[in-house]
Parts: C-alpha cells; sequence; structure tokens
C-alpha cells in the first residue's frame, strides 16, 4: 500500500485473486475485497482498477494475449465492487498487460510479482 495526498494505492498479487490464465475471481480472494469495501473514504472521487500480467505471452480462445486477461481481470473487479454498493460511476477498470512491471520479468519470482491487480482510490480528480 501506497498512500500519498491525492490517492491510496493498494497492490494484490493475482495469485490470491485468480488461477493462471483467469479472469474469475477466487473464492478466497472475496475476503480481501469485503476486508477492503468498508475501509473505503467516504469522500474518495472514484476508484481505478488496473490489471498487470507478466510479460509471458498468453494466447487461449478467451484471452488472445496478456491485454485481454488484464482488461478481462479489471472489469470482473469492478463487477464485484457494484455488486458489493461501490457507485459505477466512480469507477473504472484498466488493463495495462505486461506494459507496467514493477521488477524484471527475467525470473519466475519477478514475474509472479508483476502479475497483480493494483486499486487506486483516487481522493481528488484529475
Amino acid at each position: 500500500m501506497t498512500i500519498n495526498n491525492k490517492s491510496i494505492y493498494l497492490e494484490i498479487p493475482s495469485s490470491i485473486l485468480f488461477h493462471a490464465g483467469s479472469a474469475q475471481i477466487e473464492t478466497q480472494a472475496f475476503k480481501v475485497f469485503d476486508e477492503l469495501l468498508p475501509r473505503l473514504p467516504p469522500t474518495y472521487a472514484y476508484i481505478s482498477v488496473e490489471g498487470h500480467t507478466d510479460n509471458i505471452d498468453i494466447t487461449t480462445p478467451l484471452y488472445p494475449s496478456n491485454w485481454e486477461l488484464s482488461s478481462a481481470r479489471a472489469s470482473n473487479v469492478i463487477k464485484y465492487l457494484i455488486a458489493n454498493g461501490i457507485t459505477a460511476n466512480k469507477l473504472r477498470a484498466i488493463g495495462y498487460a505486461d506494459t507496467q512491471p514493477t521488477t524484471d520479468n527475467n525470473t519466475k519470482e519477478g514475474r509472479e510479482r508483476n502479475r497483480r491487480v493494483s486499486i487506486v482510490i483516487h481522493l481528488t480528480k484529475p
């Protein structure tokens, strides 16, 4: 978690939320969101949910690339937030694929760290 005067930035490893190559939220992930929802600041401007992948190409009928996978993961988190009371017009889903790694993708550990969902709670409008 990173906090500044404009936003609260939370990173959740994708291994907690999804099976590899899937955008379906796993049961144990709902506990994470259920802990988060009551703690949202009441005056936030909006929330961005960002999907990130590693640089290993994915090609499946459902997700032809990391772009579709990262976008689907962000969208499914958004759907859960809406279903649990977050106002839809205060949300946006962003798929970044592998374009914003936090570390090197040359190791298994680095790739695991880069596969994540970031939830950015914006306290002000840009």
